[in-house]
């Protein structure tokens, strides 16, 4: 079981920098904007831009600093994990590894929806993030080099993602993802599941709902605006899809307020150094 110690999303200014020192847990590093570079075992070097991921395992020895002289943006998790590998070969034999990431949207809402979970604290939160900290990690070993499709099966997958995150707020059938790519409904229903685990309908489910989460903590909009805005066609089924992801409806998840965890000297939040 992959077990959070800490989820969070960080903006830090271009001075930012981690001393030389042991990783305390496994750590996974998403850069949304901006430039850093991370040292690994005094020997390897690791640079970052936006939308690179980067593992990093217990025990390690890193350093990193801000090397562009402007201010950077991440999300990280730190964590725990004690179990046979999950069949990933990247937590049965862990290793420091980075990958530019073919669909760095995607995770980056993944990462968002990761945090809004960890920061709310629910009954399930450890099981929701198990499943979506497995996934990030599949995704990186993946996107590292070591693919489970073939190249064209998964540069397919690939465009109907794209697709998706630039449509999501509209009305997207399974039929126009298919003439999208020029290919049967049923064919890219099949591939995409095979591929992801998941079916195209609860993917841009996934998609809206990340993206609700961050306009009802980051926005001035209501919930009816925020399911006009996100192409529902009612509200209720807005909140209905709401909860079946999330747990909670929109409502009780606004009162919540989670808040993303930032630098002490910001809100006096502990953060640990990533």
């Amino acid at each position: 079981m992959i077990e959070p110690v800490a989820i969070y999303f960080e903006h830090c200014e271009s001075r930012w920098h981690v001393p030389p020192a042991p990783a305390e847990h496994d750590i996974l590093l998403l850069l949304t904007s901006g430039e850093i570079v991370y040292s690994i075992d005094g020997s390897t070097q690791f640079s970052l831009v936006k939308g690179d991921m980067l593992f990093i395992p217990e025990g390690t020895c890193r350093s990193a600093v801000n090397i562009s002289g402007r201010p950077h943006d991440m999300y990280a998790a730190h964590f725990r994990y004690n179990g046979d590998g999950e069949g990933l070969p990247l937590l049965s034999k862990p290793h420091s590894l980075k990958a530019k990431l073919v669909n760095a949207d995607y995770m980056r809402h993944r990462f968002s929806l990761l945090t809004q979970h960890w920061l709310r604290k629910a009954p399930y939160t450890q099981t929701l993030c198990h499943g979506m900290m497995l996934e990030m990690l599949a995704i990186l070993y993946e996107d590292a080099g070591s693919r489970s499709l073939p190249a064209k099966s998964h540069s397919l997958v690939m465009q109907l993602q794209q697709y998706i995150l630039v449509h999501y707020r509209e009305t997207i059938s399974v039929q126009d993802l298919a003439a999208h790519v020029e290919l049967t409904p049923n064919y890219i229903s099949s591939l995409f599941r095979q591929a992801t685990g998941i079916t195209l309908t609860e993917y841009i489910q996934q998609i809206r709902i990340s993206a609700a989460c961050d306009l009802l903590t980051g926005s001035q909009m209501n919930v009816s605006e925020i399911s006009d805005y996100l192409g529902f066609c009612e509200p209720s089924y807005f909140n209905k899809v709401f909860k079946k992801i999330t747990g909670i409806l929109p409502s009780a998840y606004i009162k919540e307020k989670p808040r993303f965890w930032v630098k002490p000297s910001q809100n006096g939040l502990h953060v640990p150094p990533t």
